[in-house]
């Protein structure tokens, strides 16, 4: 199968990653609300409500990160990315993404193995089972394999070069630069 067949169903994946995520920051907020109003205005506090907000943090923190965020929109230090040329940058990147894929797939059973054994605990006011709490963290692991995957196919293919080309300063990202 083609790359560039699937490319379109991820790019589709992320867009309603995108959306699930700015529903569950809709959420956090509308439940702090709820609980502020629930503590300081009616003086009874609720314990479910910290515990959704903080699940739908957790959540939409590693479906982000898994599904939405791009590379250049990632914190990077990119001093010798900026310095090198081509094919230099081509040999990071394929490092890059091997030495992260190789490194995730090694703990991928390890994650699996402790994620699966958590079903025996649950939250402490709702009761949910922790291992669907933190499934979100297996579809974050999913998410950088697949991810490293495709950086490494796209640095492989002819038209790398397209790929390592310097980003116009304000187009980058992040904070450092």
């Amino acid at each position: 199968m083609n790359i560039h067949t699937i490319r379109p169903y991820f790019h589709r994946l992320g867009q309603y990653a995108e959306w699930i995520s700015a529903g569950m920051f809709v959420g956090i907020f509308v439940l702090f609300l709820v609980s502020v109003f629930q503590r300081h205005v009616l003086s009874q506090p609720v314990n479910w409500v910290d515990e959704v907000i903080l699940m739908l943090f957790l959540w939409s923190t590693f479906l982000t990160e898994a599904l939405v965020l791009r590379d250049r929109e990632q914190v990077t230090f990119d001093v010798v990315w900026g310095m090198a040329g081509p094919r230099t940058r081509r040999v990071i990147g394929l490092l890059a993404a091997s030495l992260v894929g190789v490194l995730f797939i090694l703990a991928a059973p390890t994650i699996w193995s402790y994620v699966t054994f958590l079903w025996r605990e649950k939250t402490n006011a709702l009761e949910w089972r922790l291992d669907w709490v933190y499934s979100c963290f297996l579809v974050y692991w999913l998410g950088v394999i697949v991810r490293s995957i495709d950086k490494f196919w796209v640095l492989c293919s002819p038209s790398w070069s397209d790929h390592v080309q310097d980003v116009p300063a304000d187009e980058k990202a992040n904070v450092l630069g």
